[in-house]
């Protein structure tokens, strides 16, 4: 029987092809990213994953057994290592301090992708909330093993790709599917059909943030909704 997660796999592999061919990604592993770029992408993301972990307790709380609750704890405790992680080793570089994480101004695609995981989670559905969070995590490890046969020439960009060919991390996602697979049997079809729009508004919200980097987006530049980059 094809589980839960292999069919938003198979659904959502256009998109993710898209993100994982983006010249943001591609210029990561050439080493010639701009390194404007990267740092207001890492202080997007900053914002992003503060709003992520936000959303993660949430599912905790309407989780209705003890192996689910546990299952995002250790997502919680995975997420507070990879901040600190990018504190001593990615931020100094970039020249970002920690006085630079207060009151950022999320950029169009960081509003709208946090925006869309909050509406998910005030439906009060784990299901729903594990379909919007989870290409996120997913997503990264599959850039990381299409190319993981490269080297950057750049050290601190091949340490950022580093992060998500490790074993570990792909431990976790594993975990992450195998809740959501569990999660998904027995719920309805309508549940089902809501959680695969979710994965995919996600899916979409990614690309979108690839361009945001790239773009280095602003409320009052060009933005996500300008139809000439990727919109959802």
């Amino acid at each position: 029987m094809v589980r839960f997660s292999e069919k938003l796999y198979a659904e959502n592999q256009e998109i993710w092809q898209r993100s994982k061919d983006h010249p943001f990604v591609q210029q990561l592993v050439d080493g010639s990213l701009d390194r404007e770029a990267f740092r207001y992408y890492l202080l997007q993301d900053h914002y992003y994953l503060t709003h992520y972990v936000k959303v993660i307790a949430l599912g905790i709380a309407y989780a209705d057994d003890y192996s689910a609750m546990m299952e995002l704890s250790q997502s919680l405790a995975s997420l507070e290592g990879s901040e600190l992680t990018m504190r001593e080793k990615f931020y100094p570089q970039v020249g970002i301090e920690v006085v630079d994480l207060d009151g950022i101004l999320p950029s169009p695609a960081a509003y709208h992708y946090t925006s869309h995981m909050y509406r998910v989670a005030g439906l009060q559905s784990l299901g729903r909330i594990l379909a919007g969070i989870l290409p996120c995590y997913w997503l990264y490890r599959e850039i990381g093993e299409q190319y993981a046969g490269c080297v950057s020439p750049d050290p601190l960009y091949q340490a950022w790709l580093d992060i998500y060919q490790d074993e570990a991390y792909g431990e976790g996602l594993k975990r992450q599917i195998d809740l959501l697979d569990r999660v998904a049997k027995g719920l309805p079809d309508g549940v089902l059909a809501e959680m695969r729009a979710d994965f995919r508004i996600s899916s979409y919200a990614e690309l979108a943030f690839w361009d945001m980097g790239f773009e280095r987006q602003t409320w009052d530049g060009r933005s996500d909704l300008d139809g000439k980059l990727a919109t959802y």
